[in-house]
C-alpha cells in the first residue's frame, strides 16, 4: 500500500502526464486540499487521504466553498474507509463530495473510464436508463414480467421507470434478462457542490476593513477556509485570489502558493498588507497597502495597482 506522500506524488505525476496543469503539493501542505488541477474547462480540487474516516467536516466545507467559486469538481482519493478498502470502479461520497480509489482515478484521467457504481447505505447502487426500461416493457413485457426477471416487486419496477436508482445486482439481472444496457455512467468530473453563500462579515481586524472596502467599490467577496488566500473576490470581469497579511508567519510561502494557484487557474491574485514596504511583489503575488485601497475610488484603480506589480 502506498503512503499518503507517495500517493500525492503519483497523482501529481499522472495529472501532468495526462495534460493537466497541476499545482505543486509542497505549496499546499497546510491547506484543506492537496492539489488544484486544470485541463481545458475541467478544474479539480483534490484531497488525498489514506483513510476516509480521517476527513473533517471543516476541510470538506472548505473544498466545497473553493469549488463553488471556481466552478470546479472537488474530489477525494482514498485507500480505505475504516477497515474496508475503497473498491475500484465505485464512487463513494463524503459530505456530498465524490470519493474514489487511486485505480479509479487512474482509469478516469488516463483512459476516460467512468465509474458505473456508487456506494450508499445498504450496498452498491446504479442509475438505470428509465427510457430503455420503458421501451422494453412497451415491447410486450408486463410489470410482472420485469419484476420476475429482476427479482423485485412490480412497484419497484414502476419506480425504476420513474427514475429511482437500483441495486447493482438488480440492474445486472435486468440487463441480462432483457439483453440491453441499462446502467448509466456516473462521471465524478461532472459533480458540482450545491452553492451556499458564506457571509463576508466573519472577518476580523484588518481583513474586515479590506473586504468591506472591496465590497463598497463593487466586488463580491466569497470567504474561503483552509486555503492560502482568505477570499475569492469577483466582479463581472475578474476573479481575484485575495489574501490579507495579518502578521502571520510564512508570508513568502503563502504568497508562492497563491501565485502558483493563480498561474494554474489563470486568475489574478493579490495580498493586502497593513503597511507597504519596499517589496510590492512576493513570489509572484502583488502586494497592495491598506492605505492604497482606502484611496482607491473604483475597481479600475485597484486593478491598476495589481497589474503594475505583477
Amino acid at each position: 500500500m502506498k503512503s499518503r506522500d507517495e500517493l500525492i506524488k503519483a497523482i501529481h505525476a499522472t495529472l501532468l502526464r495526462t495534460g493537466f496543469a497541476a499545482s505543486d503539493p509542497k505549496d499546499l501542505v497546510h491547506a484543506g486540499f492537496d492539489m488544484v488541477a486544470r485541463k481545458d474547462s475541467t478544474i479539480l480540487v483534490l484531497k488525498v487521504i489514506t483513510n476516509a474516516n480521517s476527513l473533517g467536516e471543516s476541510m470538506l466545507s472548505g473544498m466545497k466553498t473553493l469549488s463553488n467559486a471556481l466552478d470546479a469538481c472537488p474530489m477525494l482519493i482514498a485507500l480505505k474507509s475504516g477497515n474496508d478498502i475503497i473498491e475500484d470502479g465505485v464512487t463513494y461520497s463524503r459530505s456530498g463530495i465524490p470519493l474514489i480509489s487511486y485505480q479509479t482515478f487512474l482509469d478516469l484521467v488516463e483512459e476516460g473510464i467512468v465509474p458505473m457504481v456508487y456506494a450508499a447505505s445498504g450496498g452498491f447502487y446504479v442509475d438505470i436508463d428509465s427510457e430503455v426500461l420503458k421501451r422494453a416493457r412497451e415491447g410486450g413485457l408486463s410489470l410482472g414480467d420485469l419484476a420476475d426477471i429482476a427479482g423485485v416487486s412490480r412497484r419497484s419496477i414502476r419506480m425504476y421507470e420513474d427514475g429511482m436508482n437500483a441495486k447493482l445486482e438488480v440492474a445486472m439481472r435486468l440487463e441480462e434478462g432483457l439483453g440491453v444496457e441499462l446502467i448509466l455512467p456516473l462521471d465524478p468530473l461532472n459533480y458540482r457542490p450545491e452553492k451556499r453563500e458564506r457571509p463576508a462579515d466573519n472577518f476580523d481586524g484588518i481583513a474586515r476593513e479590506i473586504f468591506t472596502n472591496l465590497n463598497k467599490i463593487g466586488y463580491s467577496v466569497m470567504p474561503t477556509a483552509r486555503c492560502p488566500f482568505d477570499a475569492v473576490t469577483t466582479d463581472d470581469d475578474v476573479m481575484l485570489f485575495t489574501g490579507v497579511d495579518q502578521k502571520r508567519a510564512g508570508l513568502d510561502k503563502r504568497a508562492r502558493a497563491i501565485a502558483n494557484l493563480s498561474r494554474i487557474l489563470e486568475k489574478r491574485s493579490v495580498i493586502f498588507v497593513d503597511r507597504l514596504g519596499e517589496r510590492v511583489n512576493i513570489e509572484g503575488t502583488p502586494l497592495v497597502g491598506c492605505e492604497e485601497l482606502r484611496k482607491a475610488r473604483d475597481r479600475r484603480k485597484v486593478m491598476d495597482l495589481i497589474e503594475e506589480r505583477v
